[in-house]
């Protein structure tokens, strides 16, 4: 098994949040490395929670959905 090849092909992401002065938390979804990917900012820390776990889910759904158009639907080769 390959499996440094498929950590190439499946990246892991990271939900992060901190708080920034009163009554303001941002968010972000980053890969493991550290580079962000998507950000914002949300005035409670569940709506923050809440919009960083709809990033994240909106990311790995266009992630699945390039892999299938790509054809690369995940099945194992019949052959």
């Amino acid at each position: 098994m390959k499996l440094d090849i498929e950590e190439d092909r499946y990246p892991g992401y990271d939900i992060v949040l901190k708080q920034r002065g009163r009554g303001r938390w941002k968010w972000a979804v980053c890969r493991t490395g550290g580079e962000t990917v998507m950000s914002g900012s949300e005035c409670s820390r569940a709506g923050a929670r809440y919009k960083a776990g709809q990033a994240l889910f909106m990311l790995l759904c266009a992630s699945a959905s390039r892999a299938i158009s790509a054809g690369d639907g995940g099945a194992a080769d019949p052959g």
